[in-house]
């Protein structure tokens, strides 16, 4: 054991502090352990050290017990109190005692020493951290930060050991407590200033005391040196100076820094002098340069600066400004409703119940006692809007109740504000306990007196007068009646309801109390006629029934009638006299009246009740409920005539039919009887017969937010009896006026009629209601509007009638009545227009690409006017939504995608600009063209390379990029190759590719266009880099690096490049990426991408092609996916999928090798399934079920962002157990069961006389299969990421002649530009989550040149998270092909599929 020695000699020299030489190392080597620690770990620490006892000996055991026993017999020593055998130094020892070995200790050999003591290796993965001891990790930490250790090493370890343990805990306890100052100024600069500045905004926003030392440590390095501190660290010194009120130190902090921060600090400052209007207009100031400095629109600031905003707004007390304020809030917080229980939803919630616009929600001002539940900010913040709100609205009934609520919270908040020196806010505090006591505030605080606020209510109300009421439907409340039948239609029970409407719907139903509904003003009209019948009990002042009887009759025709258990369904309640029917049974004519009267109630049940009540009770005998349908009642009252006709009916009264004058006087007795029944009867008892009308007639009603359709039929006429359709009696007489008419129907004509209106209207299929076959309620509104527009038009319908509410007109419009203007605007084209309907009504255009973006065909225009679209205008509207751009001055549509905005307005009235005519007819000359290859391509172009380097000219032509997508191994280089020999006379070229693939492009560009004068930029000097892009002209063609492009990126983009090529453009498929940045900063008269997988995982992947290659033609990021991204990944849209499709199709040509190499021979994949043994298997499962124990506690623990990252490194972890136990564990030295199969497979291969590709994600398992080939004595060649260039090209040369049998490679370094067709087997050892990574290493054999059939070996290692990884690949491949290809979209895997992986792979 080589352990490094601590520096005896030195050691020796220094001040003992007032120890003993034994006793000295001894504490030597616990401060160097610095946590709780046994004697045995002290022991081992100083045997490993080189420090040895008075004696020139080795320190035993007991030597060290007797030193820490002195040590805590002079109270030096502080004991754990749950574990007796550890201990510390005291932090005033520790920490001078620390120092000393700093001094004496260079570089990092206390680290070292420590990991040697401990016995664990931090280095040995870089994946995870390889103890579990915390106190272990505390020295480790604390010895490397202190040591100097790099930026980047210190960023890596906490990445590292962030994934198994809590970073902010270990640091602190390893950095921070206690606080030294001398040995953190040894901490590596960058790292120091965010340490500094993390506790000064822990303080400033937790009032944590215990980071006061290095907040204080902080102010002391600014008083000395200013200069030396980062701008972060100052500009978070100012806010600390400007929560304390130190303006001396707060001008220190910010002389000369000059950026958004520092505005919005002296802003704040302005606000907490109560300057309200000066500090609004320094911070909006603040605002407009951070906004410019960082982008984006919303969290500009910190939450401890930005309140102060909202509060100067608060304190000028106008609507406007608290409407301001409530703007800022809403945007703060991120939500559209944000919770009102904490945070900037407080904010918005307080400031909506002072503007009068919601109740206040008490219970989001019933404060917290314990400030450690919260950020002690947020318990400031609701301090103050609790006193801005008032006591009065705090407390409903007691007023005082608001101070005793807060007292608790207010004194905690002050003692922890004096602990951290936060004296700025303490009036703020002081202000708002003394508005909660009921007293006055002090002068200029942010709330008005008690004799001022009556001034802000009444500039409050006076706001309201500003704007015209809504219209429509806008009550918060609405009164709900319920009616309980009893099994004969008799009334049981009325009872009342009262419904809220909450912000996104209505709430649930409560019951209301008639008390509430007796003489109460403020009902609505139909409520109150109900309540005319809510009665006085006798004998009680306050005690209320409600009459039935007179109740029932003022409901008909009240919008909101339910039934019980039904709260959601409205019904609709009509009134109508009782119908008389006479059939003719054996030779008898027989009469009925339905409903039927029901008996008197029995005498007993008449003498229990008083006076009042057999009023009610006879009045309801003369009323029945019939129930048409579910969601339709009739309500039946019989008047004395009718009661008398039904008495007189009943029993065995008929009339026979062949008695003399029988017919005459039953005729006159129906006409009579017409006057009070409904009458229906044969025929043949009509005074005069008319033939029937078969169609049917629709019926419209509204009923509540939704529409109820009822088809009928009318065979006598619209003035004669309605009948369901298709059903009932055929024969039939009515009275109409002073004649009996009759008909006899045609029911098969009716059920034509019928099927004729449910084929129009299909979706009214699934809607048919109970018994009844002819009602439907429709519920969606585009239905429904579809069905006012359908029922005119159809043959099948006689009329439309709307017998109760308003009527609904749609007016059909379709692309002729469309007008649209286009004018150019530098690199759009703006769109203005609008629709003229036939009577004059016009819509303009952007009302009616809103309608499309909604996906509706509907827009209102007011007076129960919709303008319907047809389908084709709505198609070309949705097209046009998918290209324009929306601002102040209405639409505009980005130049590239003139053809696109041809195609769609053809049919309208166009008026067009000469500049768009202009770029159409440079479109079709383009289209035109038929261009000839150039002489000087040293090649003959297979047939669909040929038509590839056409389409690119044509492109060129017209003026705008495209990306050349074909499958790998079909020539995209050469077919590119040509482009840039066409264009070679026009001026200089640019390529762009990996760095792997430079030296393909220059052998390339030698071989088939030798006249191209081709340089690579990394193979000149410093000197001549310059000179080679800006004297860089016709015939010239530079090749660069992605990565040398980043780093020059002003040199690259400070001059126009005629053709500019992106070769495996996935490369720039993160759009936000640095790279991708300078790429699309390059100025380009031409711009083709090369790539075979132009979408590798989203959607997110083509639009950063297509922003290179056509920047504006798919719109912003956000924009592309609220269009497309969102509703393909998400919803499986299939219309965004094909106006995708359309959209990027003339841009992005793709062929795949089974289109066009008939030739290619055949490539077959097989999956080689590789069952571990027992131990293995247990060691993975093992690791799985830590797996997800882990991934569990972070989901309920870590933001969304950082629980998917957690889950990502777990998966990770459980790929590499896959492939080798050892890449996991090592010390179990368990070979994996792949590994053997590998060299079974890889033996079998070489014996065969194949040669193989080998990949593999994971360069240690690479390394542990050369040792198999190693052993087995074959030959193969080596490629990873680390290789340089010109090797990499020499291996590759290589094994194309024929030395070595295998070729290992890392998937991401051989991905692409490698053409390796000498092997005619791949192995993929495990597989990769992208397929197209997957695809592309495949393609390296599988490609043109390639003479014999290519096999392809998954191997998977059965029952772990491999299977299922293969399982996803056809998901994603799905994604590609839907936009690509013909295909159907696929979501990707979630976080929940993710861990489903993980708990579902044993």
């Amino acid at each position: 054991m080589n352990s490094p020695a601590l520096n005896a000699a030195a050691i020796e020299k220094l001040d003992r502090q007032g120890l003993t030489p034994d006793i000295h190392k001894v504490a030597l080597a616990s401060a160097l352990l610095w946590t709780f620690r046994t004697n045995t770990d002290v022991h081992r620490l100083l045997s490993l050290s080189g420090l040895q006892n008075a004696a020139g000996k080795t320190f035993s055991a007991g030597e060290v017990r007797a030193a820490t026993q002195k040590l805590r017999e002079n109270r030096l020593l502080v004991d754990e109190p749950s574990r007796a055998t550890t201990f510390h130094l005291v932090d005033a020892l520790r920490t001078t005692l620390y120092r000393q070995l700093l001094e004496t200790s260079p570089g990092d050999s206390l680290a070292r020493l420590l990991a040697d003591a401990d016995r664990f290796n931090p280095a040995r993965t870089a994946y995870y951290w390889p103890t579990a001891s915390v106190p272990t990790t505390v020295a480790y930490v604390r010895a490397k930060f202190l040591s100097g250790a790099a930026s980047e090493e210190l960023s890596h370890m906490r990445m590292v050991l962030s994934r198994s343990m809590d970073w902010s805990a270990i640091l602190g306890e390893a950095v921070l407590r206690p606080f030294d100052g001398p040995s953190f100024q040894r901490i590596e600069p960058l790292w120091r200033s965010q340490l500094a500045c993390q506790a000064i905004a822990s303080v400033c926003v937790f009032c944590a005391p215990r980071f006061l030392p290095l907040a204080d440590w902080a102010v002391e390095q600014l008083a000395n040196d200013p200069e030396a501190l980062s701008t972060d660290l100052r500009l978070t010194l100012a806010e600390l100076a400007m929560h304390r009120g130190d303006t001396a130190m707060l001008e220190a902090a910010l002389d000369g820094v000059s950026e958004g921060l520092s505005t919005a600090i002296r802003a704040a400052a302005l606000v907490l002098d109560g300057q309200w209007g000066s500090g609004q207009a320094a911070f909006e100031a603040a605002l407009t340069r951070c906004k410019s400095e960082i982008g984006g629109s919303k969290n500009l600031l910190p939450g401890s600066l930005a309140w102060f905003y909202p509060l100067s707004l608060l304190a000028q007390a106008t609507p406007k400004h608290l409407e301001l304020a409530r703007k800022f809030c809403l945007g703060e917080s991120g939500k559209r409703a944000p919770s009102p229980y904490g945070g900037w939803g407080r904010w918005v919630h307080a400031i909506d119940v002072r503007l009068g616009k919601i109740p206040l929600e008490r219970a989001a001002f019933r404060p917290t006692h314990d400030l450690q539940t919260r950020w002690a900010l947020d318990s400031l913040w609701a301090v103050l809007l609790a006193a801005w709100l008032g006591q009065e609205t705090l407390a409903e009934n007691n007023p005082q109740a608001a101070l005793s609520e807060w007292r608790a919270l207010i004194d905690s908040l002050r003692q922890a504000l004096n602990s951290c020196r936060l004296s700025a806010l303490m009036p703020m505090l002081d202000g708002s306990q003394a508005v909660l006591e009921g007293r006055d505030p002090p002068e200029n605080f942010f709330i008005a007196n008690s004799g001022q606020q009556w001034q802000e209510i009444l500039l409050a109300l006076q706001s309201l007068g500003g704007s015209r009421p809504a219209t429509g439907n806008g009550e918060a409340t609405r009164v709900l009646w319920e009616l309980e039948i009893g099994g004969q239609g008799d009334l049981l029970a009325i009872k009342p309801f009262e419904q809220k409407r909450g912000q996104r719907s209505w709430g649930r139903p409560r019951p209301m109390s008639l008390a509430r509904i007796a003489g109460n003003q403020q009902l609505a009209s139909a409520d109150a006629k109900v309540a005319r019948a809510v009665r006085l009990e006798h004998g009680y002042r306050n005690r209320y029934h409600i009459d039935l009887a007179a109740a029932i009759v003022a409901l008909p025709g009240h919008p909101y009638i339910v039934l019980p258990g039904a709260p959601e369904q409205f019904v609709d309640l009509s009134e109508a006299a009782p119908e008389l029917e006479v059939v003719r049974e054996k030779g008898r004519f027989v009469m009925r009246v339905e409903p039927p009267l029901r008996a008197p109630l029995a005498a007993t049940s008449y003498y229990a009740q008083d006076a009042d009540e057999r009023r009610e009770a006879e009045a309801l005998r003369l009323i029945t409920l019939v129930v048409d349908a579910p969601q339709r009642l009739r309500l039946v009252r019989f008047s004395s005539a009718q009661q008398q006709a039904a008495q007189l009916v009943s029993g065995r009264f008929s009339v026979p039919a062949e008695a003399p004058n029988a017919q005459d006087e039953l005729t006159k007795t129906l006409h009579a009887l017409a006057l009070h029944f409904h009458v229906h009867a044969d025929s043949t008892q009509a005074a005069r017969q008319v033939s029937s009308d078969s169609r049917l007639r629709a019926e419209l009603s509204p009923l509540g937010d939704n529409l109820s359709l009822r088809l009928v039929v009318a065979p006598l006429g619209p003035d004669g009896p309605r009948l369901p359709a298709a059903a009932g009696r055929v024969r039939l007489m009515a009275v109409l006026g002073s004649e009996t008419v009759g008909t006899e129907r045609d029911l098969n004509e009716e059920r034509q009629h019928l099927e004729a209106v449910l084929d129009a209207l299909p979706f009214l299929d699934g809607g048919e209601r109970g018994g009844c076959g002819s009602e439907w309620l429709i519920e969606d509104p585009e239905e429904a509007l579809a069905t006012v527009e359908a029922l005119p038009s159809l043959s099948a319908i006689a009329a439309v009638d709307w017998p109760k509410g308003k009527s609904v007109r749609v007016l059909t419009l379709d692309s002729r009545q469309l007008g649209v203007k286009i004018s150019r605007e530098r690199d759009w084209f703006r769109l203005a227009g609008q629709a003229t309907l036939d009577e004059g009504l016009v819509l303009q255009l952007e009302t009616l690409l809103s309608a499309a973006r909604a996906k509706s065909r509907f827009v209102p225009m007011g007076n129960g006017v919709y303008a319907a679209l047809t389908r084709s205008l709505k198609q070309k509207l949705s097209d046009l939504a998918a290209v324009l751009e929306s601002d102040k001055n209405g639409g505009k549509v980005p130049t590239i995608a003139a053809a696109w905005l041809d195609e769609i307005l053809d049919g309208t009235e166009l008026d067009a600009g000469k500049d768009f005519r202009q770029a159409i007819d440079r479109l079709r000359q383009a289209q035109a063209l038929t261009p000839k290859l150039p002489s000087l391509l040293q090649a003959s172009l297979r047939p669909y390379q040929e038509d590839g380097y056409q389409w690119a000219i044509r492109l060129a032509t017209a003026g705008v990029g495209g990306c050349l997508a074909d499958d790998m191994g079909l020539g995209k280089t050469l077919q590119a190759l040509g482009v840039l020999l066409e264009r070679a006379a026009g001026g200089p070229a640019l390529v762009i590719a990996p760095t792997s693939v430079c030296g393909n492009w220059l052998a390339e560009t030698r071989r088939f266009a030798p006249s191209i004068k081709v340089r690579i930029y990394s193979e000149a000097s410093d000197s001549e880099r310059e000179e080679l892009v800006t004297t860089a002209g016709p015939q010239d063609l530079l090749i660069v690096s992605y990565t040398l492009l980043q780093l020059a990126q002003e040199r690259f983009a400070g001059r126009t490049w005629h053709t500019l090529i992106a070769d495996e453009a996935q490369a720039i498929k993160n759009a936000a990426a640095k790279r991708s940045q300078a790429v699309f900063a390059l100025d380009a008269d031409f711009r083709l991408a090369l790539t075979g997988t132009p979408v590798e995982n989203r959607l997110s992947d083509l639009w950063s092609i297509m922003r290179f290659a056509n920047p504006g033609l798919l719109g912003s990021s956000r924009r592309f996916d609220e269009r497309f991204a969102g509703p393909i990944e998400r919803n499986r849209d299939r219309e965004a999928q094909h106006v995708l499709k359309r959209l990027v199709g003339p841009f992005v040509l793709r062929r795949t090798k089974s289109e066009v190499l008939q030739e290619l021979p055949a490539r077959t994949e097989l999956i080689l399934t590789v069952t571990p043994e027992a131990a293995e298997a247990a060691h993975y499962e093992a690791l799985r079920r830590e797996a997800a124990n882990e991934i569990d506690a972070s989901l309920d623990s870590a933001p969304q962002a950082q629980a998917r990252f957690n889950i990502l490194a777990q998966l990770t972890r459980l790929r590499r157990a896959a492939c080798d136990p050892r890449l996991c564990s090592p010390e179990l030295g368990i070979v994996g069961a792949k590994v053997q199969a590998f060299a079974e497979l890889a033996a079998e291969l070489v014996a065969n006389g194949h040669k193989a590709l080998v990949f593999s994600q994971f360069v240690d398992f690479l390394s542990m299969l050369r040792e198999q080939m190693d052993a087995a004595g074959i030959a193969y060649q080596y490629l990873d990421g680390s290789t340089a260039a010109a090797e990499r090209t020499r291996r590759v040369a290589a094994f194309q002649a024929g030395e070595g049998d295998l070729f290992l490679i890392s998937l991401k370094a051989g991905g692409f530009g490698l053409n390796l067709t000498a092997a005619d087997y791949v192995v993929i050892t495990d597989p990769w989550w992208n397929p197209a990574t997957e695809d592309q290493a495949m393609g390296r054999a599988h490609r043109i040149g390639q003479l014999r059939p290519v096999t392809v070996y998954r191997l998977v290692t059965k029952g772990s998270v491999e299977e299922r990884i293969v399982e996803l690949h056809h998901e994603k491949r799905a994604l590609a092909e839907s936009i690509l290809e013909e295909g159907e979209a696929s979501a990707l895997p979630s976080t929940e599929d993710l861990v489903a992986l993980i708990r579902g792979a044993g």
